[in-house]
Formats: structure tokens, C-alpha cells, sequence
């Protein structure tokens, strides 16, 4: 089954989408291809987590910006089948589809409604910020892994998420991080995604 949230704007469960960046040492081939936005070489992990902070799928080893990293996961080939009367929150960096809800991008003339919806999306996909922060206060490595090979590091991680999930959730103060930026997509799913939005938003208690 796909990470999903029902679709009931007063549902207790959750779940989120985010990516993150690994510093890893210059690969030996194509390194510009692995600078990121702040100049360091990186590989993403992008990751799904539940309400417990558990990762519940993961995608990792794509060099690119979340856009492509997502389009070309596994999670976004099987989002549309599996995830029918479900939602996965994402931020900004993602695009708002029929099975991905997004917050409204503030240009200044955002309705009440809008910004309360932004403040509950918010609020509801902060656990995948505290996933990541947790993931590497136990496991520091992954602020700047030395591993050389990309097939050894991406294994790396993956242990890392699953030694993650096995750990007690309260063991360790974590740190948030702020991530990435801005995507675009196909026109005909943002279209059905703010559809989607709008009907959530206007559900929304104030």
C-alpha cells in the first residue's frame, strides 16, 4: 500500500513527503553534476514518513533537484493507483496533484481560508522535517558521509532509515532543517491537485 493520508481533513494519521541532502566526497566521474544549491556535493534522500516519525518509503541515490528525484521514484509511478481516497502532504518543492497536497504559494494575496489551510498543512507535515532531523542526530554520518562508491553510500542509508525505525522515537533532541526549493509540473494534475486543495481548504474549520 502506498504512504498515504485519508482523506478527511479531521484524520489523526498521516503522512509526509520531503527530501534531503547527503554530503558525500567528489564522486571520481561527473562530479558538477552532484553540486547542489549550496556548493556541496550531495546525493538526495527523498522520504516518506508516518505520524511515528517512521520512515515508510524511500528513495535514494538521484543527484537532481526533488522534481526529478520524484518523477523518476517509485512512490510517484504507483501514487495515482494505490492512493484513491488517501493524500500525502508535501511542501512547496512539490507539485500539488490529485494524491499530493501542497500549501498556496503566498503572493501576497492569499484568501483567510487559504492561510489557515497553510498553517494546517504546515502544521501536519512538520513530522517529516523532525524524521530527517532525527535520522541524522543518530546517525551524524549522514551530515557528511566519506564512504567512497555511490552503490556503498546509498546502502549506507538505507541502513541508516531502517536502524532508524527500529530505534525508540524519544531517544535524542533532534534539530529542524530547512530544505529545498521549487518545482513545476504537468499542467492537467496541478489543475486536478488545486481542485483538491480548494476542497480541503474550504472543510478547513478557522
Amino acid at each position: 500500500m502506498c504512504p498515504l493520508i485519508r482523506a478527511s481533513v479531521y484524520a489523526t494519521f498521516h503522512c509526509c513527503i520531503d527530501g534531503t541532502h547527503i554530503v558525500i566526497d567528489p564522486p571520481s566521474e561527473r562530479k558538477d553534476d552532484y553540486i547542489d544549491r549550496k556548493g556541496n556535493m550531495s546525493i538526495t534522500l527523498q522520504a516518506v514518513c508516518n505520524e511515528h516519525k517512521k520512515f515508510i518509503d524511500i528513495f535514494v541515490g538521484f543527484r537532481d533537484r526533488l522534481t526529478w528525484v520524484f518523477q523518476n521514484s517509485n512512490l510517484y509511478r504507483k501514487l495515482e493507483t494505490n492512493c484513491k481516497d488517501y493524500y500525502l502532504l508535501g511542501d512547496s518543492a512539490y507539485p500539488c496533484t490529485q494524491h499530493l497536497v501542497t500549501p498556496y504559494r503566498d503572493n501576497g494575496h492569499l484568501t483567510r481560508a487559504e492561510k489557515n489551510f497553510n498553517i494546517k498543512l504546515s502544521s501536519g507535515r512538520v513530522a517529516i522535517e523532525h524524521c530527517f532531523g532525527i535520522l541524522k542526530q543518530r546517525f551524524r554520518q549522514l551530515y557528511f558521509c566519506k564512504l567512497k562508491g555511490q552503490k556503498k553510500v546509498c546502502h549506507f542509508i538505507r541502513a541508516c532509515c531502517v536502524l532508524h525505525n527500529i530505534a525508540k522515537e524519544d531517544d535524542l533532541e533532534f534539530v529542524m532543517q530547512d530544505e529545498e526549493g521549487v518545482l513545476g509540473y504537468v499542467p492537467e494534475q496541478i489543475s486536478r491537485g488545486n481542485a483538491v486543495r480548494n476542497t480541503i481548504c474550504q472543510q478547513l474549520p478557522n
